[in-house]
Formats: structure tokens, C-alpha cells, sequence
């Protein structure tokens, strides 16, 4: 497990910095400039604002393994002095104090758990215990792992929570098997659009038998079931409006 998490953590950084610097690249050459300097911090606090706008633990987690390598200092080079806080207010001092590595695996932790999202739960754990990619706090880390094994206990999808990224056309759908816990867990399956105006409806089946559904108007759908034996279910998400990227999490 802790390999596992290690190769995916080490890839959120490597895959954000990618894109990073793909899209900067595109931009100077067409401008025909040199690419401007980009910071590490400024990248991580814009990740942080749209993690924490969309309830999104998987962005605050990227936002936090990007600040964790800025916080690093480079082998001869040490600051003089403190770091000077950007408010004299302690109630503010307070709140920005989330903005730092620990800060954002915290905060990531806990958007986690409020998700039901084990697999990134157990990602800050690593991150925090981890002092090859990640802070090497040995108390931080059990303190996150003891979230992510409390939520681990409560899951329904066998093995932990689902997560899917993809990409839907106007009238076109998507299909997964998905194995769920049975005795009467509670279940619950989210997809959510990011375009307001796709229309996604979901369908989840036992066989041929439909188990559940949410067919109602607008870009999000969910459900809720459960059921006695363990088992895989077919989900089928449907899209009767426009194209759109979308988000697949259970618990």
C-alpha cells in the first residue's frame, strides 16, 4: 500500500507540474516571448482556492504535495530571518496558517472524510508520514491514518471508495462495474458535470434488474441503495444535454 501510494503521490506533482508547464510553453511560443517564471506556491494556492470552492480533497491533496517540494530548501541556500505573516491580526494569523504543507494535508484529510473518500484520506497520511515525497511527521501521519482507517470501516464499494474522471458527448453514455459491499451497507454513488448545461441521469443495475435511479433535470445525479449479498453492479451514466467533463465518487 504504501508504495502504491507513494507512485501516486509522486505522479499528482508530476502530472500538475506537466501541465503546468505544457500550458505556459504554448502560451510563450505563441506570443512568441520567453515562458515566465512559475511559482510553485502561487500554483499551489490557486489549486487550493478551487479545492476548497468545489469541496474537492483530491485538489487540496495536489495543492499540498506541490507546497511540501516549495517548502523544501534548496541544498546552500537558507532564508535570514522569519517568514513574515501577511496580517498583524491573530484571529487571521490563525486561518492562514492552513496555508502551509501540514496545513493542506489536514485540510485535505478532512474534506476527505467528509467525502467518504478513503483513497485520498490514506494519500495525506502517506504524504505526512512520508519523508521521501512527502514531510516525514511521524505524529502527523498517525493522526491521518487513524481518519482514513475510521472511514475505511464504513465503506460501501468493495476496497474502498470509487473515483472516475472522464469525458461525456451530448446523447451518449458511460458504463463501469462496480463491486459493492453487501449486508445492508448504505451505498451511495455521485456523479457530478462540470458543464451547467449537460443534463446526466444515472441507472444502476443488478444483472438486468434496475436497482436505482435519478433521472431528474440538471448536470448532477445520485443514488442510494442497498443490498443483502455483495456483489458488482453496472452503473450507466447517460448524458441528454451537453458534452461534459464529469466526476464519479461513492463512499
Amino acid at each position: 500500500m504504501i508504495s502504491t501510494e507513494r507512485g501516486w503521490a509522486r505522479s499528482v506533482e508530476w502530472v500538475v507540474l506537466a501541465v503546468l508547464a505544457s500550458v505556459v510553453s504554448r502560451a510563450a511560443a505563441a506570443q512568441g516571448a520567453q515562458p515566465p517564471t512559475v511559482s510553485i506556491r502561487e500554483t499551489a494556492a490557486s489549486l487550493v482556492r478551487s479545492g476548497i470552492a468545489t469541496n474537492d480533497a483530491r485538489t487540496i491533496l495536489a495543492a499540498a504535495q506541490l507546497l511540501i517540494t516549495a517548502e523544501r530548501a534548496s541544498p546552500g541556500l537558507q532564508r535570514v530571518g522569519p517568514v513574515v505573516a501577511d496580517t498583524s491580526r491573530p484571529e487571521e494569523q490563525t486561518k492562514s496558517g492552513v496555508f502551509t504543507g501540514a496545513g493542506l494535508l489536514r485540510l485535505a484529510s478532512r474534506v476527505a472524510v467528509e467525502q467518504q473518500d478513503v483513497t485520498t484520506a490514506r494519500g495525506a497520511a502517506e504524504l505526512a508520514a512520508n519523508a521521501d515525497v512527502g514531510l516525514g511527521d511521524s505524529t502527523l501521519g498517525k493522526e491521518l491514518r487513524t481518519a482514513a482507517q475510521a472511514l475505511a470501516q464504513s465503506r460501501g464499494a468493495a476496497g474502498g471508495p470509487i473515483w472516475a474522471d472522464g469525458f461525456i458527448a451530448a446523447n451518449e453514455a458511460a458504463e463501469y462495474k462496480v463491486s459493492f459491499q453487501g449486508g445492508y451497507t448504505p451505498n451511495k454513488i455521485d456523479v457530478s458535470a462540470s458543464n451547467t448545461s449537460a443534463d446526466l441521469d444515472c441507472y444502476l443495475y443488478e444483472g438486468k434488474q434496475l436497482v436505482a435511479r435519478d433521472n431528474g433535470f440538471g448536470g448532477d445525479c445520485s443514488i442510494k441503495w442497498t443490498q443483502k449479498l455483495s456483489g458488482t453492479m453496472t452503473l450507466r451514466v447517460r448524458n441528454v444535454g451537453s458534452g461534459t467533463y464529469y466526476v464519479i465518487i461513492s463512499n
